[in-house]
């Protein structure tokens, strides 16, 4: 697959990228850009499950 990166800026909360760098550093990941775009592969590459990500409201951070 061709490499046709380009940069966009992503806010996060520190929770989420901590998240990021911690699956990073276990599981080997060049860096969090890279993180990030393994999730979005895998999203991307199973369809059935999309629905289950996207549909759903989450809010880890509502009171």
């Amino acid at each position: 697959m061709p490499k046709d990166k380009q940069a966009y800026e992503l806010t996060l909360e520190v929770d989420q990228m901590n998240f990021l760098r911690s699956a990073a550093e276990k599981y080997g990941i060049v860096d969090e850009n890279k993180a990030v775009r393994v999730v979005m592969d895998y999203v991307m590459s199973n369809r059935d499950i999309q629905d289950s990500v996207f549909s759903e409201a989450r809010c880890l951070r509502c009171g």
